[in-house]
């Protein structure tokens, strides 16, 4: 019975773990289209990334994922909620005034300066669906792996997940934001843990994204008149 339940996890942490690089294979496939260029010209590329990115992942976590231990929605409550907000408050808002980090990293700066429709098409993006696909990865299957590396030890597996998530993140490149991202990732974490599920650091995520987009469109538009 006990080798049995030994090979069951081993089986479902190999699929969780194929879907981690999968994540990882994906964002490289639109540099190979011809129209590279002017999709970039055009502000579509990283679009594309984000789309192609959760087409994939989502449809094989309804699929396959969303019925695991730890990956279905968890449990929704509203002091998590309220707790695990003012948490991402202080890491997001407070913590990098208090590091000196007072603008935008250029990558954010250069999204928020594409035209129009736009603009609107990537910030809803970053919003509403780049969250969805990380937390199936990083807070899902990834999580899923590490606890059964370190034989259910949260605390390592949380750390372990908290740097691959902030190096993961390649577009920006201030030491502080990688700080301040790993940060979030242990946030995120104990939430997943908290809840059981994904449903809470869904939701966290979406709130930190949009945040940090609405409020670096702000200070670009403040900064321009």
């Amino acid at each position: 019975m006990v080798e049995n339940e030994f090979l069951d996890r081993t089986k479902a942490v190999n699929g969780c773990f194929s879907m981690v690089l999968l994540s990882i294979f994906l964002p490289a496939l639109p540099y190979f289209l011809e129209s590279r260029e002017a999709l970039i010209s055009k502000g579509l590329f990283y679009p594309l990334i984000y789309l192609t990115q959760f087409l994939v992942i989502f449809t094989l976590y309804m699929l396959f994922f969303r019925r695991r231990e730890g990956l279905g929605k968890g449990e929704m409550k509203g002091r998590y909620l309220a707790v695990f907000i003012f948490g991402l408050f202080v890491i997001q808002f407070l913590l990098p005034r208090a590091l000196g980090l007072t603008k935008s990293e250029d990558w954010l700066t250069g999204q928020m300066s594409l035209p129009g429709w736009t603009l609107l098409f990537n910030a809803l993006l970053l919003t509403f669906i780049v969250p969805v696909y990380e937390e199936i990865i990083f807070r899902g299957c990834l999580f899923n792996a590490l606890m059964y590396w370190f034989n259910d030890r949260v605390y390592w597996s949380a750390l372990v997940l908290a740097a691959t998530f902030a190096l993961m993140h390649t577009q920006y490149t201030d030491p502080r934001t990688f700080f301040l991202l790993f940060l979030v990732s242990l946030l995120l974490t104990a939430a997943r843990v908290k809840t059981k599920g994904l449903g809470l650091p869904v939701t966290l995520h979406m709130i930190m994204n949009g945040s940090a987009t609405a409020l670096s469109y702000l200070f670009m538009a403040t900064s321009v008149r």
